[in-house]
């Protein structure tokens, strides 16, 4: 094919009548190349043209008035930049200038052997270095120059992929991955291990879970996130996430779309979120994208498997704490998946009724269910479910511990959600969902309480609290071209707070319920965001606005919420980043001071609470090395306005009708800087991280008004973590975390109280003391709070992992390890006495003690696939 351009063509060809020749198209629609093809042969006339230019399969619509080839010809090429011309008995389609044409094309990028939707994948021109990603959803959407041969698709954990073009007739390219040779074991168990990170930002498949030792063999999602800079646990082995400084109720926990309020098992050794269940985790630091909103610290972004939809696959988990059993696969095959996956603990059938009866009766379980349903290839729904169930049992009566109460602690989550996608055009995504959460807690108490050496007064006292939300929001995603993407859209959520209503039998034996205030409320949001490539994609701009609102019968909050993020790329894989984002968080947390109780109560922003604030400034620079090596250095400014605390004197739950008068407002200052040194490919894999922080509190009714350290104030936080893989089925990994003490107040003096036994003879606030013979009370004197520090919480993990029937139809996964290998004592509680067992003549020394949860802990876990 010669081709010549199209002025000059015209001025060659005089008398030209081939595009005025009579011709009767044989329908309105069809594509390009149908309609060339019907030209030629109806007419004899022969037409050239250049496929590498020209979308042959596009389909067109005729307007019915097209009688000549010319006409015909001019319709169907509207938009392409091309155009028709006539010369020496010919018809050549010639590009109108010099400038290539571009034309988008979209769709799903899915895993090959389930038609898993694969996240953050990368989809570039290997000539223009032009790309995208792909979204939560797994789509994406490029827009490529007609001159483009093909498009590579590529992720860390997939064989790359290249597509030659042109795309289908309309424009939906869907591409099938499979797994990278190199981990044929992750290929059988469906577990990817590579971890996106950015300044601020944490993308880690679930596969990355089993990557490294765990207690008790339990793999978690939050203790995961931990081996990362900025991120830490308020206690030893604790799943309780803190980031940067901030308290716990300050992230925003995402469940499929679904807010939740509690995620704590076993008082936060565990999380809620079943590893087997779990698909995709991002965590955000800073840099927060415009549609999230409603907390101050980070996001924690969880999604759960969709089905496999080619085949039925299981797998069935032993851990010396609990059992996992996941079934998925297909309804209708490529059309419709099912995923289910039930957790439950394994201790009260394990270790017997010997066992229980002296610590207390505990168990647990998980339900995930999923269904994902292809509508057709522009639309898909998704219905998600979840529910998560804490009982515990305490009885007073106990060989260990003597009490003078029964507790019961029930506690549990509910989340559902319908969500549907649908690609609107190939520039534009849409993602609607509807949602339901709900965190519901029961606390009862059965109290013997003395009122002399003959008589007694028995109480039953039942609190319950509840957190009820209903939703619906969407989100928009415009591709306006490669260098500019909009995303826009906002939702509706109606709260139902009742903090708690207690009640109990001590008025004549009557029960007499203390009425708690409940809460209706409801929250508005919306965004817009803009992300901009500039000077060749040098430089990334995403500026964005969020806006949120909270109403209620006696108040109303509206908080105009902008975001920034902007980088610089370097050269050799540079980057620097520059982000702020301003957070308003409606609700709040009144928690107790130690460890994390399902006790703690989730209460609304009311007339006399206002909506806590946070302004976040972040730096960073990050370096990578031929995708092996990556290297980030952060530091951040966080200053905390309105913050929330409680007088810890009172009872929180018990009187809780009147928790606002226990709430004191102020505010509060985290600074510091993180590094992180993490090595993605090859046999031996790992991550050292370090954070150096401070985070600081000041309230005006507390410490005489000056800045105090804060209780997650961790100084030094350093983890390290190896893998070394021998072969397929052989590797061992080791963890190392080391965390600067906790802050501590200690009484500079302390002073007997003779009153309480010489004068009062026992008596206090109506509660009476079987030591006040032998003991003396004591009054302590604070002169300032957290004024001390205890020791620093370190431990060294190893474990080791086994996998055997890689190529067969049924799999074995077999691990084990020690947690806390060199035996040391992590301090969990500290007091100034001993916990007495109503020993009237072993009265223990007044000094502190500390109390450790694990030592030496070996693990053992089976996992059997299918």
């Amino acid at each position: 094919m010669f081709l010549l351009p199209v002025m000059t063509l015209r001025a060659q060809n005089s008398g030209n009548d081939l595009l005025q020749q009579a011709y009767t198209p044989p329908s309105k629609q069809g594509t390009i190349l149908f309609f060339i093809q019907h030209i030629q042969k109806s007419t004899g006339t022969n037409i050239s043209y250049s496929s590498s230019f020209l979308h042959l399969n596009k389909k067109v619509q005729l307007n019915g008035t097209e009688h000549t080839t010319g006409a015909v010809l001019t319709t169907i090429l509207q938009g392409t930049g091309i155009q028709a011309a006539a010369l020496n008995g010919k018809i050549f389609l010639l590009r109108e200038s010099s400038q290539p044409q571009y034309y988008t094309i979209s769709g799903f990028v899915k895993e090959i052997n389930s038609n898993e939707l694969i996240i953050g994948a990368s989809v570039y021109d290997p000539v223009t270095k032009k790309g995208t990603e792909t979204n939560a959803f797994g789509f994406y959407s490029l827009q490529v120059p007609d001159t483009c041969q093909g498009i590579v698709f590529s992720h860390i954990n997939y064989t790359p992929v290249f597509q030659h073009l042109p795309p289908p007739d309309d424009g939906q390219l869907d591409i099938h991955m499979d797994f990278r040779s190199m981990l044929q074991t992750v290929v059988v168990n469906g577990e990817k291990e590579a971890v996106t990170s950015q300044p601020g930002y944490i993308n880690m498949p679930v596969g990355y879970l089993s990557s490294f030792p765990a207690l008790l063999g339990e793999k978690d999602v939050l203790k995961s996130l931990q081996l990362y800079p900025g991120t830490s646990s308020s206690l030893e082995s604790s799943s309780n996430l803190l980031i940067r400084g901030g308290g716990a109720d300050q992230n925003l926990y995402l469940l499929d779309g679904v807010p939740l309020y509690h995620t704590g098992h076993l008082f936060g050794l565990f999380s809620i979120f079943n590893g087997d269940a779990v698909k995709d985790v991002s965590l955000y630091k800073d840099a927060f994208p415009a549609r999230y909103g409603g907390r101050l610290s980070s996001v924690v972004d969880i999604r759960t498997k969709d089905g496999n939809m080619k085949e039925w696959h299981g797998s069935l988990t032993l851990s010396p704490v609990s059992g996992n059993v996941l079934l998925e696969g297909p309804i209708v095959k490529d059309k419709s998946s099912v995923s289910l996956s039930i957790r439950r603990s394994l201790v009260d059938i394990l270790y017997g009724a010997k066992y229980l009866s002296d610590y207390g009766k505990y168990y647990l379980y998980d339900v995930n269910f999923k269904l994902n349903q292809i509508i057709d290839n522009k639309n898909r729904l998704y219905v998600s479910f979840y529910k998560g169930q804490d009982k515990m049992f305490i009885q007073s009566i106990r060989p260990v511990t003597e009490l003078f109460d029964d507790y019961n602690f029930d506690w549990s989550n509910i989340t559902a959600a319908a969500k549907w996608t649908r690609v609107i055009s190939p520039r534009i995504f849409s993602n609607t969902i509807a949602t339901y959460s709900r965190f519901y807690n029961v606390f009862t108490q059965n109290s013997v309480i003395p009122l002399s050496y003959y008589d007694s007064l028995f109480v039953k006292g039942k609190g319950v609290s509840r957190v009820r939300d209903i939703a619906i929001k969407n989100e928009t995603e415009y591709y306006i071209s490669n260098v500019h993407h909009l995303s826009f859209g906002g939702g509706y959520t109606y709260h139902n707070f009742a903090p708690t209503a207690y009640q109990n039998n001590i008025s004549a034996g009557e029960a007499t319920k203390r009425k708690a205030p409940i809460y209706y409320m409801s929250e508005f949001s919306a965004y817009a965001e803009d992300e901009l490539s500039l000077l060749n994609d040098r430089l990334t701009v995403r500026p964005g606005l969020h806006f949120g609102a909270l109403a209620q019968r006696n108040s109303f909050y509206a908080s105009l919420q902008p975001r920034i993020m902007v980088r610089w790329q370097l050269p050799q894989s540079q980057y620097i980043q520059l982000s702020f984002a301003k957070m308003t968080q409606f609700v709040h947390q009144l928690t107790t001071p130690v460890i994390n109780l399902p006790t703690d109560l989730w209460v609304p922003s009311t007339e006399d609470i206002k909506p806590e604030q946070a302004y976040s400034y972040g730096l960073a620079y990050q370096r990578q090395w031929d995708n092996t090596w990556r290297f980030n250095v952060n530091v951040y400014y966080k200053q905390l306005k309105n913050l929330v605390t409680t007088n810890t004197v009172l009872n929180i739950f018990d009187n809780s009708d009147l928790w606002e008068k226990k709430v004191i407002a102020g505010n509060g200052y985290n600074y510091g800087s993180e590094v992180l040194l993490e090595k993605t490919q090859g046999k031996l894999t790992g991550i050292f991280s370090y954070t150096l922080s401070w985070a600081w509190r000041q309230f005006d009714r507390l410490n005489g008004g000056k800045m105090f350290p804060y209780k997650e104030d961790r100084r030094h936080n350093i983890s390290l973590a190896l893998k070394y893989r021998f072969n397929p089925k052989w590797n061992i990994a080791a963890t190392y975390k080391f965390a600067s003490g906790a802050p501590f107040t200690l009484p500079v003096q302390i002073f007997p109280d003779f009153d309480w036994g010489r004068n009062i003879k026992g008596y206090l606030d109506e509660r009476y003391s079987p030591f006040s013979t032998y003991q003396v009370n004591y009054l302590p004197y604070i002169a300032r709070l957290n004024n001390y520090r205890l020791n620093p919480v370190h431990h060294l993990d190893v474990g080791a992992t086994l996998n055997l029937g890689n190529e067969r139809r049924f799999q074995h996964v077999i691990s084990g390890g020690v947690y806390n290998i060199y035996n040391r004592s992590n301090p969990f509680i500290v007091t100034f006495d001993k916990f007495s067992f109503l020993e009237y003549d072993n009265i223990s020394a007044l000094q502190l003690y500390q109390y450790s949860l694990f030592r030496a802990l070996p693990y053992l876990s089976y996992t059997f696939k299918f």
